[in-house]
């Protein structure tokens, strides 16, 4: 058998043992639930269910061939076979690699795998998962069992219609609300249709007006709606109905309450939430920048918006601002267009090209403009602003220092400048030497020095130099001068304060230092050759500072200033005199954190006990801090507690929602560990010994 052919079959087999036991676990579950279906709601959904069963083992027969590719059995085989020399994929590669080493690796790997797989090939399929398939095994068998006893359990438990005659019966002391309607009417401009419920709760959108209409098993005086925020609704008697109605404009809970009748067996709080209505979103498709820049022979500019609103737009209108001049002399001048978009009323497609000639555009000014989209919502609309677009075109910036011939210096910026860059365009002026003329190679050298002596004072500020120095120079007029005149160590001494110490202005080392004075040094001269339009004697230096540079960045020692520990003078007098009146007991240092912030802490107390739970803090609480998430649902549960005080699964709701509102609490200071038996023996020891 092939090399080839063997590893297709130890692909194949453990993808094939994959498949097996991916049937082996859904099987039973499928089995299981069909039975279970069958006898629920007859064989219709045992088939639904063995067919999906069906679908996921082709699925994952599939996943797994695709899992199992080549590339997969050459990992395994490399991993399982150490001999192989993680050579597998050169082993089964077709043609012979390009060196002779590798076509030599090639033959050994291929020798190898041809004997291991003939005589003791690996196994590459997965282990059977023995425990979860029995659990898998056990959980079908429960199902199955569980689908047999079912016909028993529905002869034993009572019908749900005399579980709902014996509920009337219990409520039968209070009183009943037979019929209810909600007839809700949105806002006109949304163009949404009204809606009739049959239930107290409704998610509806904002502004809508809520009638609701009641029937009650009993007569009473009146019947009012008690909002959550204190507010009342009135509702009128016509005929044996009760109705009222309000316009809802946000979230909010109620109740009924009853005057001259019982009152409602069930009277939990009843919910109506509200669908905001969102401001019209605008999305800019053209330009992709907010800053535009104008290219060359650029007549008009292309604007393109698109907007979006849940419920429909209004006008759009395009605000075009003009900034010309500089300086304190800028004039602003700004219009108003009125855009007409394409689409339908909530989505809009809005495009535009504007005259830059006419709009009187010229070099040195800039063009802002921005969209402004309404919606239809009444009685006010609501207004979204796009981003500030601006279109530039950049002022003629002359040529520089006009006037000034010989004082100003074109040059880059510091930091584009690097000692390598020098040398590189020094190499290049050399080389170019020849056909320039003798003013442009002066011209060129002196850029050149202008760059070395902002890069040589870059570094210098690593020294705590504050000013230009030069290198001393050995023969100039300086030897003539009084000892001592001009230096710069004796004018700072009487004039101001050294940067340079150590101590004070930086973190080298003094051998570091050495080397960053030495590379200022060179830079010196190289700026002293170029300035004399000399690139070829400048060359060395700027090679020596180089080197010297690269020596500074690789130096990894610093300097640090050593202070020593200074303790607070004690009091001799008291020595050895067995006072502790000013000592503190440490233990009340740090005193448990009461956070009487919130009330949540002690309701939540109160919900883990067996009494009943005050909510009235909590109420209070949410009113002044309507932002909380979920307020109303904060406020139903609470109700609920404050009603039903034997109700264990309202109090758990109550906690899960209260747990994520408590404050964060106080970092925690661990106790000190108290030593074990051979600890304590060894403290005790020491203490014998001090005695």
């Amino acid at each position: 058998m092939s090399i080839e052919a063997a590893l297709t079959r130890l692909r194949r087999s453990a993808s094939a043992r994959a498949v097996l036991i991916d049937v082996a676990a859904v099987l039973p579950l499928a089995v299981g639930f069909a039975v279970l279906g069958d006898s629920l709601a007859g064989p219709p959904s045992a088939i639904a269910v063995l067919i999906a069963a069906l679908i996921g083992v082709i699925a994952a027969a599939i996943r797994h061939a695709r899992r199992h590719d080549p590339g997969w059995l050459l990992r395994q085989l490399d991993a399982t076979c150490p001999d192989f020399e993680d050579s597998s994929a050169l082993a089964v590669q077709p043609g012979l690699p390009a060196s002779a080493l590798a076509a030599f690796q090639q033959a050994r790997i291929r020798s190898r795998m041809a004997s291991r797989l003939a005589n003791d090939a690996p196994d590459l399929r997965a282990p059977w998962p023995r425990r979860r398939l029995q659990k898998l095994w056990l959980a079908g068998l429960a199902l199955v069992g569980f689908a047999q006893l079912l016909p028993s359990l529905r002869a034993v438990l009572p019908a749900p219609e005399a579980i709902t005659a014996s509920a009337a019966r219990a409520d039968a002391s209070g009183t009943q609300i037979t019929a209810v309607r909600l007839a809700i009417t949105p806002p006109a401009y949304t163009g949404l249709p009204e809606s009739r419920l049959d239930r107290l709760d409704a998610k509806f959108a904002a502004g809508s007006t809520v009638e609701w209409r009641l029937r009650l098993d009993r007569t009473a005086e009146a019947v009012e709606l008690r909002f959550h925020d204190d507010a009342r609704l009135a509702l009128t008697r016509s005929g044996d109905d009760w109705r009222g109605s309000r316009v809802i404009d946000t979230a909010t809970l109620y109740r009924i309450e009853l005057r001259g009748a019982a009152a409602l067996a069930d009277d939990r709080a009843s919910r109506l939430d509200v669908i905001a209505d969102q401001p019209p979103e605008i999305l800019v498709r053209e330009p992709e920048q907010t800053l535009t820049v104008i290219h060359a022979a650029q007549d008009q500019w292309n604007l393109r918006f698109e907007a979006r609103d849940d419920y429909g737009l209004g006008e759009a209108e395009l605000s075009i601002g003009l900034a010309q001049g500089a300086g304190d002399q800028v004039k602003l001048s700004e219009q108003q267009v009125k855009l007409a978009g394409e689409g339908d009323g909530k989505a809009r497609r809005y495009r535009t090209a504007l005259d830059l000639k006419a709009l009187g555009f010229a070099q040195g000014d800039d063009l802002i403009v921005r969209l402004s989209v309404a919606d239809r919502r009444e009685p006010a609309a609501q207004n979204s602003t796009s981003p500030s677009l601006i279109l530039r075109w950049p002022p003629d910036s002359g040529p520089i220092g006009e006037g000034l011939e010989g004082t100003v210096q074109k040059v880059a910026p510091a930091y584009f400048r690097s000692q390598r860059q020098i040398i590189i365009d020094t190499e290049a002026l050399i080389a170019a030497r020849p056909s320039i003329s003798a003013d442009q190679l002066q011209e060129d050298a002196d850029t050149l020095g202008v760059d070395q002596k902002i890069l040589r004072l870059r570094y210098g500020e690593f020294l705590g130099e504050e000013f230009e120095n030069g290198a001393p120079h050995e023969g100039e007029a300086a030897a003539a001068a009084p000892a001592g005149f001009g230096r710069e160590e004796n004018v700072l001494a009487e004039f101001g304060h050294e940067h340079n110490e150590s101590e004070a202005a930086t973190l080298m080392d003094p051998a570091t230092k050495v080397l960053l004075r030495a590379a200022l040094n060179e830079m010196w001269q190289a700026e002293l050759q170029l300035r004399q339009a000399q690139p070829d004697a400048a060359l060395p230096y700027e090679y020596k500072a180089l080197d010297l540079i690269k020596q500074v960045q690789q130096a990894e020692r610093i300097y640090l200033a050593r202070t020593g520990l200074e303790l607070p003078p004690f009091d001799a007098t008291r020595r050895l005199s067995g006072e502790r009146d000013s000592l503190t007991d440490r233990s009340r240092l740090l005193d448990p954190r009461i956070d009487d912030s919130t009330p949540f802490p002690q309701l939540l107390r109160q919900l883990d006990g067996d009494g009943r739970a005050d909510v009235a803090p909590l109420l209070a609480w949410v009113k002044t801090h309507p932002e909380t998430a979920d307020a109303l649902g904060l406020l139903a549960d609470a109700d609920r507690v404050q009603r039903e005080v034997d109700c264990a699964a309202c109090r758990r709701a109550l906690a899960a929602r209260l747990w994520p509102l408590l404050p964060a609490p106080p970092s925690a200071v661990k106790a000190r560990r108290l030593p074990d038996a051979a600890g304590q023996a060894w403290l005790d020891g020491l203490s014998e010994a001090g005695r």
